[in-house]
């Protein structure tokens, strides 16, 4: 979530200035409006619209303005009057929160033209932190931090580090339960099943160019949900 989210909230936000300074779409869509995924699946997703301009539309191409969609098919000729569709997979391995995304159609002009898919995207694994600040580093100093994570449904969890992460961090485990009704102050001994982790710094990578902000991503392996992207930030600054 973390790793791309800010990329492209910066590259859409240049983007988005240039296409919605465009009047007169040739186009209208259906809303699209595909409610609550879970991370990590992969949908199918289709818009629908009709080309209400007097004119023949020729796309060159189709694209999310936004990270998670692939696969595009949608027809190259659009004719007046016509009604088409767009069809593409959106993968939500590293999409978290409300979304807004903007289908972008770009005719052999250059000049494109937005649809609009709305939704929201839940981790079905809950960190109680999810940014961890290690205050001014010098290297070979060590830190560590205790949080919880868990599952809405109550579902036990198995986690583990990933091996990426491992380089920079080690992890340790242990079962407890959790009383979950107030996130600001969990207290274990309640009926959540959850894990007990605490993280510690083994030995950050030295920047090789001179970098004195620390911005790193920990990533996680939940064998119960394999295909969501379990993973905290890690922030401070080289001394």
């Amino acid at each position: 979530m973390f790793r791309l989210c800010f990329l492209f909230l910066f590259s859409s936000v240049f983007a988005m200035q240039n296409i919605a300074q465009r009047p007169n779409s040739p186009f209208e869509f259906e809303a699209v409006d595909l409610g609550v995924l879970q991370q990590g699946i992969k949908k199918g997703v289709e818009i629908k619209g009709k080309n209400i301009s007097s004119q023949t539309i020729v796309l060159e191409s189709v694209y999310n303005l936004m990270t998670g969609g692939e696969n595009f098919t949608y027809p190259q000729k659009i004719n007046p009057g016509q009604n088409f569709k767009i069809n593409f997979t959106l993968n939500t391995a590293y999409m978290e929160g409300d979304f807004l995304h903007n289908i972008v159609l770009v005719d052999t002009s250059g000049a494109p033209w937005v649809a609009l898919v709305r939704g929201s995207v839940e981790n079905p694994i809950v960190f109680s932190e999810r940014i961890l600040d290690l205050g001014y580093y010098k290297k070979g100093n060590k830190k560590t931090w205790t949080f919880y994570v868990w599952n809405k449904e109550n579902k036990p969890l198995k986690l583990k580090l990933a091996p990426a992460s491992q380089k920079e961090f080690k992890a340790e485990f242990s079962n407890v339960k959790l009383d979950v009704s107030d996130f600001e102050n969990l207290k274990e001994g309640g009926a959540t099943p959850a894990i007990k982790v605490s993280l510690s710094v083994l030995d950050l990578e030295t920047p090789t160019n001179n970098q004195k902000s620390i911005r790193k991503i920990v990533s996680f392996i939940c064998e119960d949900f394999p295909n969501a992207t379990p993973e905290l930030l890690v922030t401070g600054y080289w001394e």
